[in-house]
């Protein structure tokens, strides 16, 4: 464990095992924890390595204006890794595309999990609704009513209720995303600059693997589609049974498939 500095700010990081390193990148408002059970399952094959972005975790806050995909490539130098694979989930897989098509020499393999894009435009009524609460919740200084939201849309899905999901992983995520806002606002999404990444998924090289839950947001698995269909070699897998947090609710799956794919490269 350690940190590594990047342009006014630091990186909180863990690095287990040895072999071909494996970079993995947490969803948004979320933090390194995300990814417990897939550290333990990579480090007997590979250098897994996971970090708080900016803005999350035990990393710092942003204080001007930063590209998460720049402090990757900082953490990479510093840890003296030329290439690697990157695995991120939702916001996390947002940033490792605007890696991959900034720096892609630097990328062995992309493993998507309900990733995101940078400049993807939200369509999902229940998203929409559910931000349109956010943003009401955030307006009167109501947290708790606010990180539901959050959950709504991002644990749940459109597809299920609360109690619907294990709670475990729920209170994780709630956990997560109290803690982030609590010690960073919103600094990680609010002061970053991406690419359009939506607009060029044709430019993707990498070996890629996009994972999707058939309960996740339309608009998620619409992402899958297109990087699919756009990039050079990719190809989409769908989970049954989960929304958006494929790995913390199929953790087995989820690390079976991961290996079975990065051991086929």
């Amino acid at each position: 464990m350690g940190r590594v500095q990047v342009e006014n700010g630091e990186l909180a990081y863990e690095v287990r095992g040895e072999g071909d390193p494996v970079i993995l990148l947490h969803g948004g408002m979320l933090d390194s924890r995300m990814w417990d059970a897939e550290m333990a399952a990579l480090a007997p094959h590979h250098t897994a390595i996971r970090y708080d972005a900016r803005g999350h975790g035990e990393s710092s806050t942003p204080t001007e204006r930063f590209k998460h995909y720049e402090d990757l490539r900082a953490l990479m130098i510093a840890l003296e890794l030329p290439r690697a694979s990157l695995v991120g989930l939702s916001g996390g897989g947002r940033i490792a595309v605007d890696f991959a098509l900034t720096y892609p020499d630097m990328v062995e393999n992309l493993v998507l999990v309900a990733t995101g894009l940078s400049a993807m435009v939200t369509k999902d009524p229940f998203v929409l609704e559910q931000n349109k609460k956010l943003e009401e919740a955030g307006a009167r200084g109501d947290l708790p009513a606010a990180i539901e939201c959050i959950l709504r849309m991002w644990v749940d899905g459109p597809r299920r209720e609360p109690a619907d999901v294990d709670q475990r992983v729920r209170r994780l995520c709630q956990e997560m995303y109290t803690q982030t806002i609590v010690r960073h606002g919103l600094s990680g999404f609010t002061l970053m600059d991406e690419l359009r990444a939506v607009e060029r998924t044709g430019e993707l090289t990498p070996r890629t693997l996009t994972l999707v839950g058939d309960l996740d947001s339309p608009d998620i698995a619409a992402l899958s589609d297109q990087i699919e269909c756009d990039a050079r070699d990719a190809r989409k897998l769908v989970v049954p049974g989960v929304a958006h947090m494929i790995n913390l609710e199929k953790p087995a799956e989820f690390s079976r498939i991961l290996l079975d794919f990065l051991g086929r490269s």
